[in-house]
């Protein structure tokens, strides 16, 4: 008998880190585009976006459009990366197409977190 699993389970966070880091900002229709094409493939879990403050992550200022945008897929699940609980709120209007989830996701890195969070581990610890 092997030690190998049977199966794996990928969750595709592609859209939400894939759309933030590019510099130029990407267009509302093709981030939609993009999720319906992953919900084609049968993958089981989508990460569609990043509810985080415009601001401080721009490639997200349309994450209400993107997830009102797209359209689900039976048995697949949607969920959102919320760093807080303004975040959350962003997200809740879309409880119906997106799984919310609560996580805790430290960062190793302290500039990581000043630039991304706006608020160095130690306040991150104590948001948490």
């Amino acid at each position: 008998m092997s030690d190998l699993p049977t199966s794996i389970v990928i969750h595709e966070e592609g859209p939400r880190e894939g759309f933030q880091i590019e510099p130029a900002g990407i267009a509302t229709a093709d981030k939609i585009a993009l999720v319906d094409a992953l919900s084609a493939t049968g993958m089981p879990a989508i990460q569609v976006c990043s509810s985080v403050a415009p601001r401080r992550v721009p490639g997200w200022h349309d994450a209400e459009a993107v997830v009102a945008g797209f359209t689900p897929r039976e048995g697949l699940r949607y969920d959102a990366l919320c760093f807080d609980a303004r975040g959350l709120h962003r997200a809740q209007p879309f409880a119906e197409r997106l799984e919310l989830l609560g996580s805790i996701a430290p960062s190793a890195s302290e500039p990581f977190s000043r630039a991304n969070l706006a608020r160095d581990h130690a306040a991150s610890r104590r948001r948490s």
